[in-house]
Order: structure tokens, then sequence, then C-alpha cells
């Protein structure tokens, strides 16, 4: 679905469309799977919550121009996850955030659909820098920010308690 004025990015094999309350389905879809659930809010990611998360992606995309986007296959359509941009209150920057369903996994996805948000985030107004707020134990998503150009800024602790590691990339 594309919306007015919202950008949807394509790459070579990605449709990254913006994630709206429809896409709650795939949400709970993506999400029934522990190992990929478990770095993005685990147990706390339940099928009565996750219509609320959709919503405040959607609502994200109209109060500020970006948000998270659903991650489509060119080819066959099939929902893969959720790449994209979420800005950080408490800090008062942007993250680039990703998250994959597990057959989508290691074949260069994530960096592929990360690497169309960055393209636009270097002309987007008033976004100079990213970061990537990563669980210290995904190991593959910190190599995936260090090979995007992101290095470590800070650990940290998100509001809700969880400790994390905040990597950032200078876009200017």
């Amino acid at each position: 679905m594309t919306t007015p004025g919202m950008p949807q990015l394509t790459t070579e094999r990605l449709l990254l469309s913006p994630l709206t309350r429809e896409h709650a389905d795939d949400l709970v879809a993506l999400y029934a799977d522990p190992d990929v659930a478990r770095y993005v809010g685990g147990t706390g990611l339940t099928p009565a919550s996750i219509p609320a998360q959709a919503a405040r992606f959607a609502d994200e995309w109209r109060e500020r121009g970006y948000g998270q986007s659903a991650v489509l296959d060119r080819e066959s359509g099939a929902f893969l996850g959720r790449i994209g941009l979420h800005h950080w209150s408490v800090w008062n920057e942007v993250e680039l955030g990703y998250v994959l369903a597990a057959h989508a996994q290691g074949r260069g996805l994530a960096a592929e659909g990360c690497r169309a948000w960055i393209e636009w985030a270097r002309s987007a107004p008033g976004v100079e820098q990213l970061i990537a707020v990563i669980d210290p134990g995904n190991a593959p998503s910190i190599g995936l920010a260090t090979r995007l150009g992101f290095t470590l800024d800070r650990p940290d602790v998100t509001p809700s308690g969880v400790p994390v590691l905040v990597y950032r990339l200078e876009l200017v």
C-alpha cells in the first residue's frame, strides 16, 4: 500500500512500504518466533499488544514523515519483517531499526533494506545521524550495524529498563 507523501523505498529484492495498522497480523506472525522476538521485546510482544505497536508505527509516519517499513519480497510480495526509522524522544535521536523473519535472515536482506533507509536519511531535513539500539547479546545485529558503518557510542538503558548498546552513524 502506498501512502501519499511517505517514502516507499525499493531495492533489488525488497519493497519497503510504510508499516500501518493493517500490518498487525504480519507482526504477530513475525514475533511468534521467540528467536526473532527475543531482542525486540520478547515475551512483551503478544497478539494483544502488537496491534498497539502497529498503531504507534503508523502514528510515527503521520507525525514525522518516516517510520518503520514493512519489508516485502519484490518477487512474491511476502512479508519478511520491518526496517525503518524510529525517533527516541528520551534521547532525541533517530534510530535505524530492523527485524526479519528467521527464513529471511542470513541472505543480506537486512543490510539491503538498511542501506536504502540510510540513503533516504542522508537527504532528510534534520537527520544528521542515526543510532542503532541493540541488545548486547545480539551479535548478528551488532555485526550488521558495524558493517553499515555504525560505531559504538555508549551503553545505555531504555526507558523500560532494558540495557542496550547504542551505535551511531554520522550522515553528514
